[in-house]
């Protein structure tokens, strides 16, 4: 019974994992309790209690968890120098707290990844957790379209304390098309749980028919987001996949883009008015070129902007190059830009933990990326999807991040033999 519960809680944990929509307490606590918040401590505690059942607390630590170790000896040099850094900056009431929150979320994200790598089929852990968090992620898209059919929105901050603000959307391209994000407040950081999912997928789950179309799914919905830095995510998960070049060189491929390409350049040169008037209609060109804009006011001249004022606060002194203003310390420089908002972040994982945590953690966060791309073998698209995301946003709070982070670092070494046939116990 137990174990039945135990993996009915890893389910619901990763297929959940972003669903910050769904607060657990209805908007009556201090804090949002997310299902990931429920379930990922549930599969935790369980797992100690079966094994203080059986009265031992030996377990095989197997090849993949084994490459594990070197990232939580970097990752536990990344927490010390960021508590370093909170306790000495200018807000370490607020950064403990959030210290705290990262901790949490963080150390349950690696827990949910080596739990993946224990099942016995993690296949077809991984293709139900995603069959599930698909088939919930339509209905509140769905849900989204019909309250902004009834002209329902709501803010991130607003508690979900009724049926409507649950599925209310929370961003518009230009208040003429909502911003689907599914069961993610956000609709970037809906994008980014979507792009891990399909890397997730392409990791655990063989190719067949369903693994298709849930890869087809999950472009569509990362499309529906809006977000560029989601769909960036998503082509470079794609441009840096060994099979896409594999599956791209093949004859049959160039003669289907190629016969693609004559069709729709037949039918838009055919039909160029109706299409140009389309377009006029949807007012596409005032969507493409907001989205794009570098210039003040714009959504991509706030993200410049923030990027200048975090490398500003970076190299303001000596201590601040490397001991930052400490963890979540951006509200109180950014107060003219967010006003009382705690929120207020420098919109990009690098200035962030550059300006926050100094030199000496932004030199561990690189290792974070960069070692599995030298020494682990396919490791590239994962690191480059998040890599490239976290350049104009930051994504370190959320447990997915986590959770393929340590996944790549599990993967197998390059040109090195598996360690399969070794296995030894660690008892506690």
């Amino acid at each position: 019974m137990l174990k039945k519960l135990e993996y009915t809680s890893v389910i619901g944990s990763i297929a959940l994992i972003g669903a910050d929509r769904i607060d657990l307490l209805g908007g009556h606590g201090f804090f949002r309790l997310t299902p990931f918040l429920l379930f990922a401590p549930l599969v935790v505690l369980i797992q100690i209690f079966l094994r203080g059942l059986s009265g031992t607390f030996e377990f095989t630590i197997q090849p993949p968890i084994r490459r594990q170790l070197p990232f939580l000896a970097v990752f536990s040099l990344f927490l010390v120098f960021s508590f370093v850094s909170t306790i000495f900056g200018v807000n370490p009431e607020r950064g403990i707290v959030a210290l705290a929150d990262l901790v949490l979320v963080s150390v349950l994200g690696y827990c949910i990844s080596v739990r993946i790598l224990a099942d016995p089929a993690p296949q077809q852990l991984v293709l139900r957790c995603i069959t599930f968090a698909l088939i919930l992620w339509l209905i509140f898209c769905l849900g989204e379209c019909i309250a902004w059919g009834q002209g329902l929105f709501r803010l991130e901050e607003e508690p979900s304390s009724s049926i409507e603000s649950i599925f209310a959307p929370t961003a518009t391209l230009l208040g003429v098309l909502p911003r689907l994000s599914g069961f993610s407040l956000d609709s970037n950081r809906a994008a980014f749980v979507l792009v891990m999912y399909l890397a997730l997928l392409d990791r655990f789950s063989e190719t067949n028919r369903y693994s298709r179309f849930f890869r087809f799914a999950i472009g569509v919905f990362v499309l529906l987001t809006f977000s560029r830095s989601g769909i960036l995510c998503w082509f470079a998960y794609y441009f840096f996949s060994r099979s896409l070049l594999k599956h791209l060189m093949t004859r049959r491929m160039v003669l289907r883009v190629a016969t693609l390409a004559i069709v729709c350049s037949s039918v838009a040169v055919i039909y160029r008015k109706e299409i140009g008037n389309l377009f006029e209609l949807w007012q596409v060109s005032d969507i493409v070129s907001e989205r794009l804009s570098g210039e003040q006011g714009t959504s991509g001249g706030n993200h410049i902007e923030l990027i200048q004022r975090g490398l500003e606060t970076w190299a303001s002194s000596t201590r601040t190059v490397f001991a930052g203003i400490g963890f979540a310390g951006a509200p109180r420089v950014l107060g003219d830009f967010f006003g009382d908002s705690k929120y207020g972040n420098f919109h990009s994982l690098y200035v962030t933990v550059l300006a926050e945590l100094g030199l000496p953690a932004f030199l561990l966060l690189l290792i974070l990326f960069l070692y599995p791309v030298v020494a682990r073998s396919g490791a590239g698209s994962f690191i480059a999807a998040i890599a490239l995301f976290n350049l104009f946003l930051q994504s370190h709070m959320e447990p997915i991040f986590w959770v393929a982070l340590a996944i790549v670092w599990s993967f197998e070494g390059k040109n090195r033999k598996d360690e399969e046939s070794h296995r030894r116990p660690l008892a506690s």
